[in-house]
């Protein structure tokens, strides 16, 4: 059993005690014929480099398994969950390199979330939202649609007309996929004018987000949100962004229905600028053969960008 120390980097230390199958199988690069237990092992160091997350999620539960056993000794489970699985060797290695715990839950060393299955870095938030009673955040208890009687003329009042749409909810969509948006920006009185500006003033893009909850408690983004048609100007409308999280609400023999669960005002910078090269994608958008392409914004972006933190709040070490 290997024992913390400082100044050591776990991803290199927990390469060299990877299973043979996932050295083949994370290590073999396209086009090479090079089978070295050695060269692949220096591959996957390097793609994983401070990312410890990222080497932990790419293994499967019998490579997990392999790996707790000869990394954490007796204090490995026998258990079949990978989660479990994942957090313990993540919790292992961030003690490795940092020389012990004191460090877990801060700033300079953030726990992540078990997400999907996975280890998440939920992000501390970058912009404004409203505050929340507990963590994970409560789905919100019923209240009545209060639109303003004209569309906001300040941003102030455009967020206190997000703050009462938490909890309406917004009634069966139909076969309309954006008809839940519609009435998301109907209730804070934004006015659509089909142009290629932000929605609110041409100021600010209102865009929900469909989020649900993980079987670990938390909230998740189940659904990359679209953000423009191919040929139309995405990063004009995600320069400042009203994301409304928009979550399921079951009632039982009756249509499906969501609500309104928070709200999170982020303004561009250098690093959404990063993030947005990253998970911007195109697919195809409208009935199944469509020729027509629209772009979308990768899951991971939130939790990266901090929305998600506005839902869970911090996560326990």
């Amino acid at each position: 059993m290997l024992r913390p120390g400082p100044a050591v980097n776990a991803v290199r230390v927990l390469t060299r005690r990877l299973p043979s199958t996932a050295l083949a199988r994370l290590g073999k690069a396209r086009g090479t014929r090079d089978d070295r237990d050695a060269v692949h092992r220096d591959r996957i160091a390097a793609r994983h480099d401070r990312e410890l997350t990222g080497l932990l999620n790419a293994l499967t539960i019998d490579e997990l398994a392999e790996l707790a056993r000869a990394i954490l000794g007796p204090r490995a489970q026998p258990t079949r969950d990978a989660p479990s699985l994942r957090r313990a060797l993540w919790r292992w290695g961030a003690e490795l390199e940092a020389g012990g715990a004191a460090h877990l839950g801060t700033p300079l060393q953030p726990v992540p979330a078990i997400l999907g299955g996975r280890l998440v870095h939920l992000a501390p938030p970058r912009g404004l939202a409203p505050p929340s009673p507990s963590w994970p955040r409560p789905l919100p208890e019923p209240v009545d649609p209060d639109p303003p009687a004209a569309e906001p003329e300040t941003l102030d009042e455009l967020l206190a007309a997000a703050d009462r749409a938490i909890g309406v909810r917004l009634g069966p969509r139909g076969t309309d996929k954006g008809a839940w948006g519609t009435r998301a920006a109907d209730l804070l009185g934004v006015v659509e004018r089909k142009t290629g500006e932000p929605d609110w003033r041409g100021d600010v893009e209102v865009k929900t987000v469909p989020v649900a909850r993980d079987p670990g408690g938390l909230w998740r983004v189940v659904e990359d949100p679209a953000i423009s048609m191919i040929g139309a100007a995405p990063l004009a409308k995600l320069q400042r962004v009203l994301w409304l999280a928009r979550a399921d609400v079951a009632v039982a023999g009756a249509p499906r229905d969501a609500t309104i669960l928070s709200w999170y005002l982020l303004d561009w910078d250098p690093e959404i600028a990063r993030l947005v090269r990253r998970d911007l994608h195109s697919r195809p958008k409208g009935p199944r053969g469509t020729t027509n392409r629209g772009l979308y914004l990768h899951k991971r972006f939130f939790a990266a960008a901090g929305l998600l933190a506005t839902l869970n709040g911090p996560v326990s070490p």
